[in-house]
């Protein structure tokens, strides 16, 4: 049920008014000290009066999940409402990401890029600690095929690959492309049905949605415009695969040599391939995370500080951990970089920012805005 009608009676509320004055200003706000169960509602007020976009950093994943679905029922467009997931693989793991992940990473950042009014992102400390690819890469990276244009179709298969396509014999998810003849299909990460290309020589023909499940045409488009695939670029791979080119050449186990030589094959040919992002603290530098795409006007919020110090604290010793391990095990490449954002860059980050605490602060006074909620009884079982 979606009950954003609701929001318009914080209108009727002075402090209500005055906070989004004070963020119109960018001016410095107190923390809020709101209830958990306040919060979606406040948000969601805040995206559609300020029509600027909303980045929410909350501690855990559960806690990320929950303020995600809670969102989607107040915010009066549920569809602007996105998850920044996390990557279910531990850092310095060589382990394969679900293809699902890096493609609902890139859709987050893509619409970011694009603007939209009124957009809010949630993401976990675990999902923003990860580092991501670049905006510059993102911008560059991404481009728009039309009806009418001209395109060169091996130059095409050629660029889809290098930005983390899975060339695949029938798109069946985002991530994928498949080339019959004078025919490219392709699954945007941004859309929400993969796309048909049909040229006639070199131009293009016509351009459709399509259902993969029986792989009918649907809806006739002007255009599409592709992102990558992935954060990390399989096209920056022949560089990392030289500069590893040294680790990749000294005495492992035999398992291990098998899945290097595979990777370094890989890497060098510009492809992806399962573990792909185990490299990306190489392909650039410094490493970028989502708040680089916050665009200038965005907000950024904090759901509770106290829990965000905690729980990066506790990701940073397992860390630690985990790197002492991988070094014993001779599993990591020399003076391999930091795969994670730390807490001290992520302080450095956000020093020039406006940052909106929705919880409560160092002080523990609450604001005008907290004094009209209160939680609701509680019957004990009765």
């Amino acid at each position: 049920m979606n009950v954003s009608g609701l929001l318009s009676r914080f209108h009727a509320l002075t402090a209500y008014r005055r906070l989004l004055e004070d963020l119109e200003r960018e001016g410095a706000v107190p923390p809020l000290g709101l209830l958990r169960a306040a919060r979606p509602a406040i948000l969601a007020a805040l995206a559609r009066d300020l029509g600027r976009p909303l980045l929410v950093v909350v501690g855990s994943v559960e806690r990320a999940r929950t303020l995600h679905e809670t969102l989607r029922h107040w915010h009066p467009q549920p569809e602007r409402v996105l998850r920044f997931p996390e990557p279910p693989v531990l850092f310095y793991e060589r382990a394969p990401w679900p293809r699902e992940t890096p493609a609902n990473r890139v859709a987050v950042l893509a619409r970011l890029a694009a603007g939209e009014e009124g957009l809010i992102v949630v993401t976990s400390v675990r999902a923003l600690m990860q580092p991501t690819l670049s905006r510059r890469a993102l911008r560059l990276s991404t481009h728009t095929i039309r009806v009418g244009q001209a395109i060169d179709l091996e130059q095409t298969v050629h660029r889809w690959t290098g930005l983390g396509y899975d060339p695949v014999s029938v798109v069946e998810g985002p991530g994928q492309f498949s080339h019959r003849g004078g025919i490219l299909d392709i699954y945007p990460p941004t859309e929400p049905y993969p796309v048909r290309i049909e040229l006639f020589g070199e131009e293009v023909d016509s351009i459709r949605a399509f259902d993969p499940a029986t792989q009918r045409s649907q809806t006739r488009l002007d255009s599409v415009t592709v992102p990558p695939a992935r954060e990390a670029l399989p096209r920056y791979g022949p560089r990392v695969a030289e500069e590893l080119a040294e680790w990749f050449g000294a005495d492992h186990p035999p398992e291990v040599a098998e899945e290097l030589a595979r990777h370094r094959v890989a890497l060098d040919a510009g492809i992806a391939f399962p573990g792909l992002e185990f490299y990306l603290p190489y392909f650039y530098h410094p490493l970028p995370c989502l708040l680089d795409h916050l665009p200038s006007e965005g907000l950024l919020a904090v759901d509770d500080p106290a829990e965000l110090a905690e729980t990066w604290a506790e990701l940073e010793e397992q860390a630690v951990g985990l790197r002492e391990t991988a070094e014993r095990s001779g599993e990591l490449p020399p003076d391999y970089p930091l795969p994670y954002l730390t807490w001290d860059e992520w302080q450095e980050r956000v020093t020039d920012r406006p940052l909106l605490v929705l919880g409560h602060g160092e002080a523990e006074a609450p604001s005008d805005l907290s004094s009209h909620f209160e939680p609701g009884p509680r019957y004990g079982g009765r």
